[in-house]
């Protein structure tokens, strides 16, 4: 479940908060992080809150996502949490809880000489029980049932951190107390001992069986660090490795180095050079749309002789051939000008005259439309467009 006893006492106090304010709508998750401020901060339960939701020590009212508030599931509490670590880590694990506990409580002043004495006394006397029981098996015991509670044995790291930290705080709020703190030094060095005459058999067994299943992670870590290389090569003594292949195609080395090129490097653009002294270039762009709006709108007004409409037919077919696609050209550019009130229609048909000026042309007609229906865009813009064009 958890190394953590922070974690323990945090469910404790929600515990508490529920038993004491016994809330029927449940709290909220701010309302929590207060009410527990005491024993952890902010940062600390914001990191465990989830975990109890996961766990469904905490639950929804109505188990919905969207809601807001928490209550306490009955059926779980801190007694369970208790009996878990329990079956999972062992008592010594409950001592270092316990070590870190004290600890914490003498520093809160919480304790008194009489009370600091008969928790160090239990703490030594649990010591002394479970490295009398590890000595058993070690030496007495089949290897299976080694196997079997080896995952029970694995923090005496953190026991004996504890141990000196709660002995030295002994030694500064009550001096009469460390004679009780060595003994407690002592006993937790001497299962310290039986921890490594434990993993001594459990490697030698793996070393006449060939079975390294016995050994935890830790224990190859350790190996890994302290052992020689001689001592590590003997385990793939008898394996049969198949020849490493260092084949790089020409492809691969392209690719590779094209993930890694760096980056070409960007560069500001030049200044654009300063405009030469004279009439601003798009005031005299606007001119020009200006009169070339006019110059169609008058050729337009021209082919219509005042009228709505006219067929342009036959006097495109009198005009020259460089004069007749000038003015065609023209027509459909006022045609295609949503500004303009004219429109030209082409026929589909074609007129075939191979001794006239113009040898083959389409049926033609311009007309003028209605003030309402010519379009509302800016006339200046468009023909400005246009001409930029």
């Amino acid at each position: 479940m958890t190394e953590d006893p922070l974690s323990l006492r945090l469910a404790e106090a929600i515990h508490d908060v529920f038993g004491d304010l016994a809330p029927e709508l449940g709290l909220t998750r701010s309302e929590l992080a207060t009410a527990c401020a005491s024993v952890a901060s902010g940062e600390a339960f914001d990191a465990r809150f989830k975990v109890f939701v996961g766990l469904r020590l905490l639950e929804r009212p109505r188990g919905k996502a969207y809601e807001g508030r928490y209550v306490f599931n009955p059926t779980s509490g801190a007694a369970l949490l208790v009996f878990e670590r329990l079956a999972q880590v062992g008592g010594v694990e409950e001592i270092t809880t316990l070590l870190d506990r004290t600890h914490d409580s003498l520093q809160q002043g919480l304790l008194d000489e009489g009370q600091l004495a008969a928790k160090l006394l239990r703490a030594r006397r649990d010591l002394s029980i479970n490295t009398g029981h590890l000595l058993r098996l070690v030496r007495s015991k089949p290897i299976e049932e080694l196997v079997g509670e080896r995952h029970h044995h694995r923090s005496k790291a953190v026991l004996l951190t504890h141990a000196h930290r709660l002995v030295e705080a002994v030694s500064s709020h009550f001096p009469r107390l460390r004679a009780s703190g060595t003994r407690l030094i002592d006993e937790a060095l001497r299962y310290s001992a039986a921890v490594d005459e434990f993993s001594d058999r459990l490697l030698e067994q793996a070393r006449a069986r060939r079975d390294f299943t016995m050994l935890q992670p830790e224990q190859y870590v350790s190996a890994a660090l302290s052992a020689p290389v001689d001592a590590l090569a003997e385990v793939f003594a008898a394996a049969v490795f198949d020849p490493a292949s260092v084949e790089i195609t020409a492809a691969q080395v392209l690719v590779a180095a094209e993930e890694r090129r760096p980056p070409v490097p960007r560069r500001r653009p030049a200044r654009p050079a300063a405009l030469p002294p004279g009439p601003d270039p798009l005031e005299v762009a606007r001119q020009k749309a200006r009169q070339l709006r006019q110059r169609r709108a008058a050729s337009m007004q021209l082919w219509l002789s005042g009228g709505q409409e006219a067929d342009l037919t036959a006097p495109l077919r009198a005009l020259p051939w460089p004069a007749a696609i000038a003015a065609v050209v023209d027509l459909l550019q006022a045609s295609a000008d949503p500004t303009t009130p004219y429109f030209v229609q082409v026929s589909d048909g074609i007129l075939v005259e191979p001794a006239g000026t113009v040898t083959y042309a389409s049926p033609l007609s311009l007309y003028r439309l209605p003030e309402d229906v010519s379009g509302a865009a800016d006339p200046d813009a468009s023909a400005e467009q246009e001409e930029r064009a």
